[in-house]
């Protein structure tokens, strides 16, 4: 990366989002305010699982309809056409001429959101597009692939006064969710330090059933090295500490170790004569990378995805005032705990602490993806697309997420030596700004 092209870019950009006035909780330029009752319209781009899943989420929304479907098969267009129908709505209109039909979407409007879950390397390309055409951008993880990706969705967020949110749910668990109303109320303090990871055997996930490497994220473990898939963990972490609202990320480290377990379960599943035992994969099975931020807070991120393990997003928040383990879900917070030196089971927690978001929307039973976590993140979304306000999860924090697959893959191939991260959001992190939540 060529850090002093970063800084050009930093120092010419400053000067540009001042002038149009796009701040961090600041006005968001040319849009509307939405007509009083009239539903939100939403339009979908890419209507795989992930996709459907995210559709079915919205149709459970009142006030929301999809008059717009993209996907470049027929099938999955339709299928979901007809999700639609059930819900008593009238057929959306179907975009499937290809991979490049969701610009004529676009071109026609009549959408006030679009929600793109395609494959990756299209996330920033469609997303730009949405802004571009005056519409909020909701979009699965993560929101870019590059550094220059994550650039591009800043300034065209900034340029066009259009919020982008990625779609991270990890922050909506219950767990975080009741560590960031502690927060909230000044009971943990402040935090000094995280633990996550992205934590889950996908071995089989990679592999087609003739051994072939045709799913994306087995390429990019079979051709590079770092931490590929970091949103999820960094989330939940990033947001209890504010980062973009009063912290940055200053620079990461990132190391991995050997990799030896897609080879050894490739010769266990094909044998070891059979092509795919003899591809090489970059990646090592465990990439650890450590995040200093700026006000010197630390998160260390871990990605594991190539062991046989059980999930586990580790979430360990360690505060001036105590420490919360997810892994085993414990808690200890001095002033509440009765004694330091024994953990207290953190179920009451939950029930006391319970974060606003969760008592009123925490009772659904919410049987898609990961439960109410995945209905919370698009209420969210919608709820901000609804008041035409900024999204709680804004580009700035899109950017600075996504940026670490490409920083920390920068910093292994140089010998894990610190790479810095850009100042994605050009010194708006500096404002002290309380998290957004909408309540209804």
């Amino acid at each position: 990366m060529d850090m002093s092209a970063l800084k050009r870019r930093e120092f010419i950009g400053r000067s540009g989002a001042a002038a149009l006035g796009l701040a961090l909780g600041g006005a968001l330029g040319p849009l509307a305010a939405q007509e009083a009752g009239r539903p939100v319209r939403v339009g979908f781009i890419g209507l795989g699982s992930r996709g459907t899943v995210l559709l079915r989420l919205a149709l459970m929304l009142e006030g929301v309809e999809v008059p717009a479907i993209c996907d470049i098969k027929e099938s999955a267009a339709g299928r979901a056409g007809r999700l639609v129908e059930r819900r008593g709505f009238k057929p959306p209109e179907l975009y499937t001429r290809g991979p490049e039909d969701y610009k004529r979407m676009l071109e026609k409007g009549g959408l006030d959101a679009v929600i793109c879950a395609t494959p990756r390397e299209w996330h920033t390309p469609m997303m730009v597009e949405t802004m571009k055409a005056g519409m909020y951008a909701g979009v699965e993880v993560p929101a870019g692939i590059s550094v220059d990706e994550c650039w591009q969705l800043v300034e065209t967020s900034e340029k066009t006064g259009v919020p982008c949110m990625m779609l991270e749910n990890y922050c909506y668990f219950q767990n975080v969710m009741m560590i960031l109303n502690l927060l909230d109320q000044g009971l943990f303090g402040d935090m000094v330090h995280s633990e996550v990871g992205y934590q889950k055997d996908e071995r089989f996930l990679q592999i087609g059933p003739n051994g072939e490497i045709d799913d994306e994220y087995g390429i990019l473990r079979r051709d590079t090295n770092g931490n590929l898939y970091p949103t999820h963990a960094v989330g939940p972490a990033a947001w209890s500490m504010k980062v973009n609202r009063g912290d940055r990320f200053d620079f990461i480290v990132s190391v991995s170790s050997r990799s030896a377990n897609m080879h050894e379960y490739l010769v266990q599943q094909f044998g070891p004569d059979h092509p795919a035992a003899k591809v090489v994969f970059k990646n090592g099975d465990v990439n650890t990378s450590i995040i200093r931020t700026v006000k010197g807070r630390t998160i260390t991120v871990y990605f594991d995805t190539q062991t046989p393990r059980p999930w586990d997003p580790i979430l360990r928040f360690e505060s001036s005032k105590g420490v919360f383990m997810g892994s085993v879900d414990r808690i200890y917070v001095e002033g509440l705990s009765p004694d330091n030196r024994i953990w207290e089971d953190a179920a009451p927690y939950y029930e006391k602490y319970a974060h606003p978001l969760w008592k009123k929307l925490g009772g659904q039973d919410i049987q898609l993806g990961r439960g109410v976590c995945e209905y919370l993140v698009m209420h969210q979304f919608l709820q901000a697309v609804r008041r035409k306000a900024e999204t709680p999860l804004n580009v700035y924090d899109a950017a600075a997420w996504s940026s670490i697959l490409d920083l920390s893959r920068e910093s292994v191939s140089k010998g894990s030596q610190p790479v810095e991260f850009p100042d994605f959001s050009r010194g708006k992190w500096e404002t002290e700004r309380d998290r957004i939540y909408y309540l209804d």
